[in-house]
């Protein structure tokens, strides 16, 4: 099994809490910089990461959440009655969230697995975290368990980056369909974010080779372990599924002597290095250290073979009758076209076949491709491209929404009145930017978004009530929606 959703915490295998009596393990930790750490003008560091982690799921568990403090700021909260952590804003809250620097949780039953965009029991967590991706697979190093892996996870430290920094984390899951209650958590978990550092680089040439570095900022220096890994084609480093390990050290001392630097030097990897499909393939260099819990690791990534089509934009408008779909490609690389994909009822549809421009399917320079789709449908359409290889691979494109004939053109939300607590927001102009704020009915701001920049936007974990939708552009007009959650 495996799912990529659209925005992983990390942990290690702790005890339970007495305050509930089921169990759940979250286990095998790691961490990936997906790009340098910088500080910021408050002096405080930004860590942008990847994050991963195995988890043994409670039977009947619906719901997982993961707090994150500052370790100096670590709240250690005990779950008393089985009572999620909330901030002391609302009344009867525990202050547990107060000095929290993330909050994030997904939907997990039956095979989904959904990003929330909120926290039900408190709306008013601090830095609540919805944009990111995560992945689960089936199969981690912790027997029966999942593994998943979260991308694109902002979260801000208060010192600045030359000191290495750690956050603490809490793990809770809940079997509650509100997820007000907690059934199983693990607690305390130290995740080293800045420290130490790996990169490195894949060379092209026959057979292939790579290097890399590992450097600290601990002044006190530090010894590390590696092993480096072939991955298995999938893009996502899981010990259990990339274990074919081409090279690995032990106790190495990054100290004053070397600058708290190891260079590994120019490294083979044969046979793999010399075989396909292996040596299309990335490598994971994995470091661990007696003095930090949590592995870190970094992708080499294999360019050597060029990507099928990068595409540079996809639009649709509507004009009258006609919705004019506009895509662009950067790059096409064996490509056999474009299939037109159109969706007005609920199911996708085949309407048309665009050939490649490119010769052979191969181009470097710019492409501009035009479809023209008649479209007299009242509602809301949405289109996508799949793109096909020569080999007869795919992948899709973005999805694309047009309104419909008879639909106003500020902004459309459906359904309206909602009885599950999910409304959907569609804008006209794509290019445009927006922030976003929900207002329920005592005049309470109790959802903000900034800076959207897609043509729609989902809102859910609404309770039931009246709110009023207030939307400004980055050009100053404001509108004003009112929506009914009549059920959940």
């Amino acid at each position: 099994m495996k799912k990529i959703l659209l925005f992983a915490l990390t942990l290690s295998l702790l005890g339970v809490s007495n305050t509930a009596s089921a169990q759940c393990t979250f286990a095998n930790p790691g961490i990936r910089l997906v790009a340098p750490p910088y500080t910021n003008a408050g002096g405080q560091c930004v860590v942008t990461m990847e994050l991963s982690f195995d988890i043994l799921h409670n039977p009947g568990g619906k719901y997982f959440w993961i707090h994150l403090w500052p370790t100096s700021a670590y709240a250690n909260y005990s779950y008393p009655q089985s009572s999620p952590p909330t901030t002391s804003i609302i009344t009867g809250g525990n202050g547990a969230l107060d000095n929290s620097i993330a909050t994030l949780g997904f939907f997990h039953q039956g095979g989904a697995l959904e990003i929330q965009t909120a926290y039900p029991p408190d709306i008013n967590a601090p830095n609540f975290q919805s944009v990111y991706a995560i992945s689960e697979m089936a199969g981690g190093v912790l027997p029966g368990s999942d593994r998943y892996t979260i991308n694109g996870l902002v979260i801000t430290l208060p010192l600045n980056c030359d000191i290495p920094q750690s956050f603490t984390a809490d793990l809770w899951e809940s079997q509650s369909a509100h997820a007000q209650t907690v059934a199983c958590v693990s607690k305390g978990v130290v995740i080293y974010a800045n420290d130490p550092k790996v990169t490195g680089f894949l060379f092209c040439q026959t057979p292939r080779t790579f290097n890399f570095s590992i450097n600290t900022i601990n002044t006190g220096g530090l010894s590390v372990n590696y092993n480096v890994y072939l991955d298995n084609g999938d893009g996502i480093y899981n010990k259990a599924a990339d274990n074919i390990s081409v090279a690995s050290g032990s106790n190495i001392q990054l100290d004053n002597s070397n600058n708290y630097t190891y260079n590994s030097g120019v490294m083979s990897y044969l046979p793999y290095s010399n075989e396909k499909p292996f040596a299309d393939r990335a490598l994971w260099v994995v470091v661990t250290s007696p003095s930090i819990t949590n592995e870190v690791y970094t992708r080499l990534d294999n360019a050597c073979i060029p990507l099928p089509v990068v595409m540079k934009s996809f639009t649709a408008n509507r004009i009258k009758l006609n919705v004019m779909l506009k895509w662009e490609t950067l790059l096409e690389n064996n490509n056999n076209g474009f299939e037109v994909e159109r969706n007005i009822n609920g199911s996708w549809e085949n309407i048309a076949f665009v050939k490649s421009k490119g010769v052979n399917g191969n181009s470097d320079a710019l492409l501009t491709y035009i479809f023209t789709d008649i479209n007299s449908a009242k509602g809301l359409t949405q289109y996508r491209i799949k793109q096909i290889d020569i080999d007869n691979k795919s992948k899709y494109s973005a999805v694309c929404f047009v309104k419909g004939m008879d639909q106003a053109n500020n902004i459309t939300v459906y359904p309206n009145p909602s009885d599950n607590g999910k409304v959907n927001i569609v804008f006209d102009d794509k290019a445009m930017y927006r922030d976003l704020a929900v207002v329920n009915a005592n005049g309470m701001i109790i959802r903000q978004i900034k800076n959207i920049s897609n043509n729609y936007y989902t809102i859910d974990n609404l309770s039931p009530g009246i709110y009023m939708i207030s939307i400004i552009t980055n050009q100053g007009e404001k509108i004003t929606k009112k929506i009914i959650i009549a059920g959940r």
